[in-house]
């Protein structure tokens, strides 16, 4: 059985290696900073943020090469055909008081289970906020991982080696949205046994060090923004700012492990200023709203306003974009018509579910959306290789098929944001109110305005 859970770890590693990183945009080595960190030769907790429900899980798993197991809320567990499963592919129970605290006494179970794997030199992921919020920020970190960490190397006499990892992931302002940016950061890790003398004479005060010291170490890894009413505004300032300043910095805007800076510059501005006074960011986040919606009404994007509207855009460029469209008609029917169907379905049944008995929270849309997608779509590519080799008996179109229906539905998903950035700018060349769209040049102008100025007055460092 473990055998057979291995390769079906691996068979899960290397499809969400392919899948997840077209679905994020994301790359494995080229979005991942820190790689170097997370040590082959000794047990490793890997204390991560949770934002996301199960695609944390898979996205952390399928970019480290360690075989890795995970510890996962216990009320997944309640059907017991499911608790087979996961534990078949490696997902350990940890009971919350949220749970209901007659259960938490099971935890001794599954700290003698950590404590045995780490023993055999494995590696754990650990959520150490305890609980899966949607937000850019870490949460007050729960003491479970310094309670396991400390109850391993103390059953070992603290001769176990076990080794704390802080990692972070950091995805967009829209997690949950198909084909949007994400990226890892795995900080230095840090031994439990430097803790040693000080827990053998005062346990409580050390988990609580060791609390704080993760709190810090994972902290660094992350986008923090303080004033949740800034979420959206740093989106939108990010919408605005990033590609101007990677070009200022000679940095790949399209590269979310290198912006990752440029994001926090943005953060770092709104905390300094809001540290002298709330009122500037406050009219600052008022006219990005504004700014916003009106873009929004005109149902285009910023980026068209990057050059100073109408007069700086490229009617050429406009006519080959549909060119381009037309040329590749053929190639976009066939990918739609090979992949529409498993791409949609999920799409509609996620939203469905948010809010409703069987999925409480947005935290589970982008799982929902994988896993369906992931499941349906490898369905329906069988399905249609089969009807290709009972039609036409011949190994040589069957093979050419297989290959052809992901690449087609590749092809066709670049079509579909080339016309819809092309039909945005034909909305916006085509607007008959040229005074609005004036305003709306104006506007950008002043919010970029206002965000140099604050640049000035408070110097930008990359943290």
């Amino acid at each position: 059985m473990k055998i057979l859970g291995h390769i079906f770890y691996r068979y899960l590693w290397v499809v969400f290696n392919i899948f997840l990183g077209y679905f994020y945009r994301y790359r494995r080595l080229k979005h991942t900073i820190g790689m170097e960190n997370i040590p082959n030769d000794r047990p490793i907790l890997l204390c991560c943020n949770h934002p996301n429900a199960l695609i944390d899980a898979l996205l952390l798993g399928s970019t480290i090469q360690r075989r890795t197991w995970f510890l996962a809320r216990s009320d997944v567990f309640r059907k017991k055909l499911l608790a087979i499963f996961l534990g078949f592919v490696g997902i350990i129970p940890i009971y919350r008081l949220l749970e209901g605290a007659e259960h938490l006494s099971k935890n001794d179970i599954t700290f003698d289970r950590c404590y045995k794997m780490l023993s055999d030199n494995k590696s754990i992921i650990i959520y150490s906020e305890g609980l899966c919020v949607q937000e850019r920020r870490l949460r007050k970190l729960k003491k479970g991982t310094a309670r396991i960490a400390f109850y391993a190397e103390e059953k070992a006499d603290f001769k176990l080696n076990l080794t704390i990892v802080p990692v972070g992931i950091n995805y967009s302002a829209t997690p949950w949205k198909f084909r949007k940016s994400m990226h890892i950061r795995i900080g230095k890790p840090f031994e439990v046994k430097k803790y040693e003398e000080l827990y053998r004479s005062d346990k409580a005060r050390t988990i609580n060090l060791f609390t704080s010291d993760l709190e810090i170490a994972m902290a660094e890894q992350l986008i923090i923004i303080d004033n949740k009413a800034n979420d959206t505004l740093v989106a939108q300032l990010e919408e605005i700012f990033i590609k101007k300043w990677a070009v200022e910095q000679k940095i790949d805007s399209k590269n979310q492990s290198l912006t990752h800076q440029l994001t926090r510059q943005i953060t770092h501005l709104l905390r300094a200023a809001e540290n002298e006074s709330l009122e500037p960011i406050a009219l600052l986040r008022e006219k990005c709203y504004n700014y916003f919606n009106k873009l929004n009404s005109l149902k285009v994007r910023d980026w068209v306003l990057e050059k100073n509207g109408i007069k700086a855009i490229s009617r050429f460029g406009l006519f080959v974009n549909y060119f381009i469209f037309l040329i590749c008609l053929p190639i976009f029917i066939a990918g739609v018509v090979t992949n529409y169907i498993p791409y949609k379905i999920p799409s509609l049944i996620a939203p469905s579910l948010i809010g409703k008995k069987v999925v409480k929270h947005i935290e589970f849309n982008a799982s929902i959306n994988v896993a369906l997608s992931l499941f349906l779509w490898q369905i329906y590519w069988l399905l249609q290789s089969l009807v290709v080799a009972l039609a036409f008996r011949n190994w040589y179109v069957l093979t050419v098929f297989m290959i052809l229906v992901p690449i087609t539905g590749l092809i066709a998903q670049e079509l579909i944001v080339l016309l819809k950035k092309s039909n945005g700018v034909m909305r916006f060349l085509a607007s008959k109110n040229k005074n609005r769209v004036e305003e709306l040049v104006n506007r950008r102008k002043e919010i970029v305005a206002e965000v140099e100025l604050l640049k000035l007055k408070f110097p930008l460092v990359n943290e």
